[in-house]
């Protein structure tokens, strides 16, 4: 019923779905960020054994601007290249990825020379809405944010974790065109504390969760999350023994 409803409120809205490849990049002290291409896909393909294949990656921060765009070739289906990602001033962001056969087996690592995190990234879509509903979205948002509430289109739950030894953030992509206002509850609803995040149109946010929950004296508190947003949006795990020094962090997708 709620895929319905969805899929019905999608069609009054005028919104539209183009498919993208995606990937999160994020910049730390000591730490190097660097997208992994390649064409595993189009070995399994006959008919798109043999390139060139032609790619071009285009990184946005997390203010939705678009801060570069790569060009890139793969010379077959068994070329690699490395392209590091970075943007000075921006913290993190994420990168869309098009071309030639391209839908999965893409990374992106963390890396301080010896030792390395990574993830894969995600063929799904973008949202594009009409000005119209932009403006309809708008409106309702400013109504409701105003009583600590968001459009709830769209509603994700993810563990969290907070401690002396052991905490992870988490990093919130706004894949639209659209203003995204996502209230993260920690759960039970109630017992909790909550936040409201703006998030600008292909933007992100990188959201400390320990500043919404205080960490336990030893150990570490798990923190059961509800994620509410008014428009598509999707999550990747930061881990950090200390986020904000020159520590090894792990990265991951999550479904």
């Amino acid at each position: 019923m709620t895929r319905l409803l969805r899929r019905v409120a999608r069609g009054l809205l005028g919104v539209e779905r183009p498919l993208v490849y995606y990937l999160p990049w994020l910049e730390r002290p000591g730490l190097e960020c660097v997208l992994i291409l390649s064409n595993v896909e189009a070995r399994f393909k006959p008919e798109y054994k043999y390139g060139p294949f032609k790619l071009r990656v285009t990184q946005y921060d997390a203010t939705g601007l678009k801060r570069a765009e790569h060009r890139v070739e793969l010379s077959d289906s068994t070329d690699v290249v490395e392209l590091p990602l970075s943007s000075t001033g921006a913290i993190c962001g994420y990168v869309t990825v098009a071309g030639d056969c391209t839908h999965s087996d893409l990374y992106v690592t963390l890396s301080d020379g010896v030792t390395y995190a990574a993830t894969h990234g995600r063929q799904e879509f973008v949202e594009h809405y009409p000005f119209w509903s932009r403006a309809v979205l708008a409106v309702a948002g400013r109504v409701l944010s105003g009583l600590a509430r968001t459009v709830p289109a769209f509603v994700r739950y993810q563990y969290a974790y907070v401690g002396a030894g052991s905490r992870s953030d988490l990093l919130l992509l706004n894949l639209s065109n659209v203003t995204n206002r996502v209230r993260v509850i920690a759960l039970p609803a109630g017992a909790g504390s909550n936040v409201m995040i703006r998030i600008p149109p292909m933007g992100s946010h990188l959201l400390n969760v320990a500043n919404m929950v205080p960490s336990p004296a030893q150990g570490t508190r798990v923190v059961p999350l509800r994620l509410e947003g008014n428009a598509w949006f999707n999550l990747y795990v930061v881990g950090a023994v200390h986020s904000e020094r020159s520590a090894q962090l792990s990265l991951m997708h999550v479904k």
